[in-house]
């Protein structure tokens, strides 16, 4: 509030855009991610959390959960977690310090893995 009005932070935000919309893949199609959009900014994150630290040899291998209570195809519902709502994330961390150094947000089922036995 101290920085910048509301509507001029909705104003600015109205004309962010992350993808091309018209470039976007069809719900039957085999290119079709949920998180199209925002999947380039994601990967380009995912590259700077690891090319700026070091990890070092503990590292764990966790699922978060990141508050949401909107409507949204990809939000989980866990009982028995303290973030009951919301975007599961699977997360490697270093276990000392805690950084983030790899995670992969939970979209759904994945349909199209095939796992041979």
């Amino acid at each position: 509030a101290n920085t910048m009005t509301r509507n001029d932070f909705q104003r600015l935000f109205a004309h962010i855009h992350l993808a091309d919309n018209t470039k976007t893949p069809s719900k039957g199609s085999v290119e079709y991610d949920k998180l199209y959009k925002v999947r380039q900014f994601l990967n380009l994150l995912k590259s700077n959390f690891q090319t700026n630290y070091s990890l070092g040899s503990c590292v764990s291998i966790d699922e978060a959960m990141i508050k949401f209570k909107g409507r949204s195809s990809m939000k989980q519902y866990q009982p028995l977690k303290p973030t009951k709502r919301g975007y599961k994330v699977w997360v490697l961390a270093e276990s000392t310090t805690g950084y983030v150094y790899n995670f992969e947000i939970y979209t759904g089922k994945d349909t199209t893995r095939c796992v041979s036995l």
